[in-house]
């Protein structure tokens, strides 16, 4: 059994907290989707209790340190020993590259980013919760990469300070849009206030002069991170390719899907979750 921690351990080295047998198990009886949601909610909140974490572990090649009572990614990576949204990896792999620049606006823990960064992009990765942010750069340092920067900021419309809101079975649905944390998506929410920067203005303080492929996951935030940056960005700063989190697209203030076609952005992919949107030569 690991040790329940309360902050992140970003100073024992990665193999300190090995993910044992029965921790496994444990993980994947909770992640059993022929189970109602209910049943699986009671049990992960079992499992939680004796299993939070931290586990090191790698999952198809890439190492994490993770927490799986804090995190769905965490326990997508501990239950199944491979990365989440693999079909959303395998749509954007194409793109990726040697001298690529991705930019993934809600990184989590680096699942996309780590990816990216393998196959040889240049990646800036975002992540707004400072505590994830945190557990991010262990995981860049775990698996030795250089070529990621991470700025811990909130990316939205304009330059602020507002309440973002976070719920502790799962930190990487932490959000700004209040109505999401009602309903289906009810919990033990609790909100601090973070800065608010939008992207164009992070983009210039790193110097990036080209983004190749964008990714968006920020829990029905996108349309306040995209759309204004292809509004004020020069043209020449639009990314090629978009992976758009599309599952929380009902809290959107307005559609990005009108604007993206109108800037001759066409759909070339989309998973139950998300849409590839790729720039027209």
């Amino acid at each position: 059994m690991s040790q329940v921690a309360s902050l992140p351990d970003i100073r024992s080295p990665f193999g300190t907290y090995p993910a044992e047998r029965m921790v496994r198990a444990a993980w994947r009886l909770a992640d059993r989707h022929d189970l109602s949601k209910g049943l699986r909610r009671r049990i992960r909140a079992l499992v939680a209790r004796f299993f939070k974490g931290p586990y090191d572990l790698e999952a198809e090649g890439l190492k994490f340190r993770i927490y799986p009572g804090e995190n769905y990614d965490d326990r997508k990576i501990l239950a199944k020993g491979r990365l989440p949204e693999r079909a959303e990896h395998k749509l954007l792999e194409p793109h990726l590259g040697e001298g690529t620049v991705f930019v993934d606006v809600g990184a989590n823990i680096g699942s996309y980013s780590i990816f990216a960064a393998k196959c040889g992009a240049d990646v800036l990765a975002i992540e707004a919760n400072p505590q994830t942010a945190t557990k991010l750069s262990f995981n860049v340092k775990a698996n030795e990469l250089d070529s990621v920067r991470i700025v811990n900021s909130a990316v939205g419309p304009r330059e602020d300070t507002m309440p973002f809101f976070q719920e502790p079975s799962n930190c990487g649905f932490a959000t700004f849009v209040e109505d999401l944390t009602t309903g289906e998506w009810a919990g033990d929410w609790t909100s601090s206030f973070v800065k608010m920067r939008p992207l164009t203005a992070i983009a210039d303080d790193q110097g990036l002069t080209r983004i190749d492929v964008l990714k968006v996951d920020v829990e029905g935030f996108e349309d306040r991170v995209v759309l204004p940056f292809l509004r004020h960005a020069e043209k020449s700063l639009w990314p090629r390719v978009i992976l758009l989190e599309t599952n929380c697209r009902p809290y959107w203030s307005e559609d990005c899907l009108p604007e993206l076609a109108n800037r001759a952005y066409k759909i070339t992919g989309r998973t139950n979750d998300n849409m590839i949107f790729e720039l027209a030569a």
